[in-house]
C-alpha cells in the first residue's frame, strides 16, 4: 500500500464513536467519498454517510488497504478470525483490545473521547513495529479532523481511558452540578448551564495557554477571606479532590478488568 496516494479505508462498524470521527474527516475534506467503504450490521447506520457501503465486511476488506474497526471488542475475536487482514492497516478503536490481541502486523489501536464531536477530542496512539512513518502522519492527520493525536506506550491506555475517555463524563457532572446551584439561586436554566459550560470553556484555556499549574490559578482567584476561597473551602470539606481522583482510578481500574476477562 503506497499510503502517501490517496488509499482506500474500510470502516466495519460505523456505530457513534466511529461515526463521530469518519462524519469529521469527510465534512473536513481530509477523506472523500469515493475513499471511504463501509459496513454495519445495521445498513441504516451504514446509509447515514452517503459514501459507497459494502455488503459484508468481507467484500469491504478485499477492496481497502486500511480497515477501521468500530465494533464491539466481544466482536472482534470472531470478526478478525473471518477476514485476511495481514496485509492491511488495521485501525482499532476498541477499548481492551491490545496490539497482541489483535494479533496482526501492522495494527494501531485509537483511544477517541465523546468531546470529538465538537471537534475538541484526544485521541491515544500506539502502533505495532511495522506501522511505517507515513502510515503514522495518516492517522494523525486523520485524528486532527476531530481534536489532538498522542502518542501513548500501550501500558498507559488505561490511564489515558480514565482521564480522556471517561473524563468527559466527570466534567460534565460538574458543569451540571455548577449550574444546578446557579438555579438555585435564582438563575434560569438555560442561563445557569451557559455560565457553568463558558466558565469550564474558558477555565481550561486559561490552564492550556498559562504557564502557571493549576493549583496557581487557584491560588490567583482566591483572595484572602473572599467569595472563591469559601467555596474552595466547601469543596475540600466534602471531599471534592478525593472523589475526584477516585473516580479516575476506578475507571482505570475498571478497563483493566476488562481487557483481563477479554483475555
Amino acid at each position: 500500500m503506497n499510503i502517501q496516494n490517496q488509499p482506500k479505508i474500510g470502516f466495519i462498524g460505523t456505530g457513534t464513536m466511529a461515526g463521530i470521527m469518519l462524519q469529521a474527516a469527510l465534512d473536513r475534506g481530509f477523506l472523500q467519498p469515493e475513499q471511504v467503504l463501509v459496513y454495519d450490521k445495521l445498513p441504516a447506520s451504514a446509509a447515514r454517510f452517503g459514501v459507497p457501503v459494502a455488503a459484508s465486511a468481507a467484500e469491504l476488506a478485499t477492496q481497502c488497504d486500511i480497515i477501521h474497526l468500530g465494533v464491539k471488542p466481544q466482536d472482534q475475536p470472531a470478526l478478525l478470525a473471518a477476514l485476511d487482514l495481514t496485509d492491511k492497516l488495521v485501525i482499532s478503536i476498541a477499548a481492551g483490545v491490545t496490539l497482541a490481541k489483535l494479533g496482526l502486523p501492522r495494527a494501531m489501536r485509537l483511544m477517541p473521547n465523546l468531546n470529538s464531536a465538537a471537534g475538541q477530542g484526544i485521541t491515544a496512539y500506539c502502533a505495532t513495529d511495522l506501522v511505517g512513518e507515513h502510515e503514522l502522519s495518516f492517522v494523525r492527520d486523520y485524528c486532527a479532523c476531530f481534536g489532538q493525536a498522542i502518542a501513548l506506550p500501550e501500558e498507559d491506555f488505561s490511564a489515558f481511558l480514565a482521564l480522556a475517555a471517561s473524563g468527559p463524563a466527570f466534567v460534565y457532572q460538574f458543569i451540571a452540578d455548577m449550574a444546578a446551584a446557579g438555579q438555585q439561586l435564582g438563575l434560569a436554566s438555560d442561563v445557569a448551564l451557559h455560565i457553568a459550560a463558558q466558565c469550564a470553556l474558558g477555565s481550561a484555556a486559561m490552564v492550556q495557554q498559562s504557564d502557571a499549574p493549576p493549583n496557581e490559578l487557584v491560588r490567583r482567584v482566591c483572595s484572602p477571606g473572599g467569595t472563591t476561597i469559601a467555596g474552595m473551602q466547601a469543596l475540600q470539606q466534602h471531599g471534592f479532590s478525593h472523589a475526584v481522583q477516585q473516580a479516575v482510578h476506578a475507571a482505570a481500574a475498571r478497563d483493566r478488568e476488562l481487557g483481563q476477562a477479554s483475555n
